[in-house]
């Protein structure tokens, strides 16, 4: 358990001191220092060489070990395992308890799941690059755009659709002057959209809390307040006709109205974080440091009370799995462990996506990156993003993250590949 926590650990505090990448990875940028984007990070050839040489043994444990570590008397390994895997798995297969090893090979995304996955134009109609962001419906994808390529100079939401591949600016955004960072996601709900930037105002950090109307509109200012942590964002969702948000690696929630004002802090979520509403989880994430317990071990449901405790030795869990060495786990121990094939990017390790979604880097008999995988956890399938290394071995696409908004998007071939998450039964 140590050593799969230090690995974690490592991964992150490599994640958010990477060197600044392409602009079309959006880094977030905070008091001038580099950071990652919480939507995740494409494992460079030498943050990966410098986690699989430092701790070779762990790697090793990760991918090829053919029978789990101890683990407590909650967890129901599976009861027997093949003696041989499949090169490859059918779309119309669901796998055993035991998923092939990440030497091995899977069909493309689009076979496994053709009614979720989408090929998108690189530019807008007009010419301009964007950046998918969210699905409002399963025909319309919302899309942002940049001034100048730079990462913290949102200046548009667009709706692109689908079906007539037709795209039409729904917000013209300004954000206000000195900003140094823009939202990792956007957010929406209730007909309404909305995200947040980070100021320098005499010194002083401020974030701003905006919202439009998802059909189209203006800006508008919700709420301003002090005090970003040296993380630099939070965690924002629409719950209802409130906005609810937590601190990076600060921990407790606070709530403001559409209609705008100072912002409340929520009853009892000191040291919680934002998971996915109304599910918040502790210990959270500390980004710069090793985390003391499993992540989110211990989920509380804002509106029904309801509390989620674990037992399960693990890394990060979401509601329903855990993460630990090369497996995944059932939160309540319940049910069969699920070796995974491949390494959980930065912001898979932490927990899947909507519950259930992680991807995966695979690497080759050498330990070099080969390849990266998108794996459902509840439907038992598994699919290949298809995007091969780059001349110095990286991966130039994005892992998915707990708070991701239902949309996985990646650049492939000079297009998008984006895939609605939601629309996966």
């Amino acid at each position: 358990m140590d050593l799969e926590k230090t690995l974690a650990a490592e991964l992150a505090r490599a994640a958010h001191h990477a060197p600044r990448p392409a602009p079309d990875l959006r880094a977030r940028i905070e008091t001038g220092h580099r950071k990652r984007r919480r939507r995740g990070l494409g494992l460079s050839a030498a943050a990966a060489a410098a986690v699989v040489i430092g701790a070779t043994s762990v790697v090793s444990v990760s991918l090829r070990e053919t029978t789990p570590d101890p683990a407590p008397p909650l967890i129901a390994a599976s009861a027997t395992r093949p003696t041989s895997v499949p090169t490859s798995v059918s779309p119309s297969v669901s796998p055993s308890a035991d998923w092939p090893l990440a030497e091995k090979t899977f069909p493309p995304i689009e076979r496994v799941w053709p009614e979720a996955v989408h090929s998108l134009p690189g530019k807008l109609p007009n010419g301009r690059p964007y950046h998918p962001e969210l699905f409002l419906d399963a025909h319309t994808v919302v899309a942002t755009t940049l001034k100048d390529g730079h990462a913290d100079k949102m200046d548009g939401l667009w709706a692109y659709d689908l079906r007539t591949r037709k795209a039409r600016e729904l917000v013209r955004v300004t954000p206000p002057p000195r900003t140094v960072i823009t939202s990792s996601f956007i957010s929406a709900g209730g007909g309404r959209l909305a995200w947040w930037t980070v100021r320098k105002d005499r010194g002083e950090l401020i974030v701003d809390i905006w919202t439009a109307p998802s059909t189209g509109g203006a800006q508008r200012l919700v709420t301003s307040f002090p005090g970003v942590p040296r993380f630099g964002g939070i965690d924002l969702a629409i719950a209802g006709d409130k906005l609810v948000w937590s601190m990076w690696g600060k921990g407790g929630l606070h709530q403001v109205p559409f209609t705008g004002g100072r912002p409340q802090p929520l009853l009892r979520t000191a040291g919680y974080a934002l998971v996915d509403w109304p599910w918040v989880g502790s210990p959270m994430p500390a980004y710069d440091k090793q985390t003391k317990g499993t992540i989110f071990g211990s989920l509380r449901n804002l509106e029904t009370g309801q509390v989620r405790k674990t037992s399960v030795r693990a890394i990060g869990c979401s509601i329903t799995w855990c993460l630990r060495q090369g497996w995944a786990v059932p939160r309540d121990g319940e049910g069969a462990m699920r070796a995974l094939p491949g390494i959980p990017d930065a912001g898979s390790a932490h927990a899947p996506a909507r519950d259930r979604f992680l991807v995966l880097s695979q690497l080759d008999g050498t330990a070099r990156l080969r390849g990266q995988v998108l794996l459902d956890l509840k439907a038992h399938k598994i699919g290949a993003l298809g995007v091969k290394p780059k001349a110095d071995g990286s991966l130039s696409t994005w892992g998915v993250d707990y708070r991701m908004p239902g949309l996985f998007g990646f650049q492939k071939d000079g297009r998008w590949v984006v895939v609605n998450l939601d629309a996966i039964k």
